[in-house]
């Protein structure tokens, strides 16, 4: 089923789309993960990883996390790259789609 694009914006059928089984498709629901807190979900409190604004993120537990609800994918590399520009980090990644 497509999902609605995050963050939410238009097109003009309406919601802007993502088609499922597409790579932004799968880079949104792996971006989601990164995105949440463990324990903010009530019906599923190990998704997601800690914020990593004070410390790295952790890298296994990402791949762990993919693995598990996004297991139509492989994690392939994961990097964390400085925004000079805000002192913030960018996470950086690239996956496969299982066949």
């Amino acid at each position: 089923m497509d999902s609605i694009a995050f963050p939410v914006s238009f097109d003009s059928t309406g919601f802007k789309k993502l088609e499922e089984g597409s790579d932004d498709y799968y880079r949104q629901l792996l971006t989601l993960i990164l995105l949440t807190e463990p324990d903010s979900l009530p019906l599923t409190p190990e998704f997601g990883v800690n914020d990593p604004s004070f410390d790295s993120i952790d890298r296994g537990l990402f791949i762990l996390q993919a693995a598990e609800f996004v297991p139509e994918v492989t994690v392939t590399d994961i990097q964390i790259e400085l925004d000079e520009v805000t002192g913030g980090s960018n996470v950086v990644f690239s996956f496969e789609v299982n066949e």
